[in-house]
Formats: C-alpha cells, sequence, structure tokens
C-alpha cells in the first residue's frame, strides 16, 4: 500500500490545479483556515470574489467525525461549498452533505500526483445566516461599515454582537454578502494566510 493522501498533499494539488484562475485573479482572494463564527469552525480553503466559497478537504488520513459541524458552519456563512474528498471516505461523506455542496474525488495517480475528478456541482447556498455571515468582520471593520451608513459614534461603542445586529437590520442580504467579501478582500493583514509550498 501506498503513503496515505494526506491534506496538504491534496491541498497543495488544489492550488496548483483547481484554483489556479482564481489564485491569479486580481478580484479574488484565496485563503487557507478562515475562521467561521468567531473561530467555531474553519474552512479549508476560502475563496472569496463574487461569492463566499469554501472548500473542505478530506483526505485519506483524515476522519470525517467533524464533518457534520463543518457542514452546519459552512451552510451558515458559505454562499457555495464543495467537499475534496478522498475515495475511502466518499460514500460516507456524500450522504452528510446537502445538495448544493459540490463533490470532488481527490485519488493519488500511479506516478504519485494527485489527480482530481468532480462528480457533482456546486449550488447556490439560499441558507446563510446573516448574523453568521457578519460574525467573519471584525469589530473595527463592523463599526466602520455602520459609520459609513450613518451610524452615530456613540452607537459604535457598544459590544460586537451589538454591531452585528446594528448592520444586518441596516441592509438586505444581498448588501450585507457585498460587503462582508468586500472588506475580507480588502483586510491588510490575513493569519495564516501563506500558501502551501
Amino acid at each position: 500500500m501506498g503513503v496515505l493522501l494526506n491534506d496538504l498533499d491534496v491541498r497543495r494539488a488544489a492550488y496548483n490545479r483547481l484554483l489556479t484562475h482564481a489564485c491569479r485573479c486580481p478580484h479574488t482572494l484565496v485563503i487557507d483556515e478562515l475562521g467561521l463564527d468567531h473561530g467555531a469552525c474553519r474552512v479549508d480553503i476560502a475563496v472569496i470574489n463574487g461569492h463566499l466559497r469554501g472548500i473542505e478537504i478530506k483526505a485519506e488520513a483524515d476522519t470525517l467525525a467533524r464533518l457534520p459541524r463543518q457542514v452546519a458552519a459552512y451552510g451558515a456563512a458559505m454562499d457555495k461549498a464543495s467537499l475534496i474528498v478522498a475515495e475511502k471516505h466518499y460514500d460516507a461523506a456524500r450522504t452528510q452533505l446537502p445538495d448544493w455542496w459540490g463533490v470532488i474525488l481527490a485519488q493519488r495517480t500511479a506516478g504519485g500526483s494527485v489527480a482530481f475528478r468532480r462528480l457533482r456541482p456546486e449550488r447556490s447556498n439560499r441558507d446563510t445566516q446573516p448574523l453568521v455571515v457578519a460574525r467573519l468582520l471584525w469589530r473595527p471593520e463592523v463599526a466602520g461599515l455602520l459609520r459609513g451608513l450613518g451610524e452615530p459614534e456613540r452607537a459604535l461603542r457598544g459590544p460586537r454582537e451589538e454591531l452585528y445586529e446594528r448592520l444586518i437590520a441596516s441592509v438586505s442580504r444581498a448588501t450585507l454578502g457585498a460587503m462582508v467579501r468586500k472588506t475580507l478582500k480588502a483586510r491588510a493583514s490575513w493569519r495564516g494566510h501563506a500558501r502551501p509550498a
């Protein structure tokens, strides 16, 4: 038996094969380990452009123990999602995925590289939760957006959760999504932004 296909193998191959266009696009941000709901869950690879797209990796060396919680977290915040899955996990994983998730099979070739096969395309998630989407923003960012909407300075000194509530009460779901994506793409410092070598 060959070496187990691990997360890093799959991640590197995904950047080199599946995400080359996104990585080159000046209007797209691709980052590793995007925290959802203040770090309760992390997106393996997030692609931010006209949508918030999450990619979850389940390689041979992984288990599916956290997948139900990850599916729920992605569903609250991501517009689209795909699972890149090793063949050994495919049958068990696909029964846990909503129909809007895409599925990509990852297999090691005879030559040792990673090959991908798209088994199901992504669709749009219509059930994002505005509060969870807003929580992708840091406190100064949400305060800045509210200031731009004309909120008084005294209101911006409230607790972080109160600011999120004010923001989602002030704009439509579509506008909120656009504001969050624009803010994330403009963020100067990203923790864990380095791509796999």
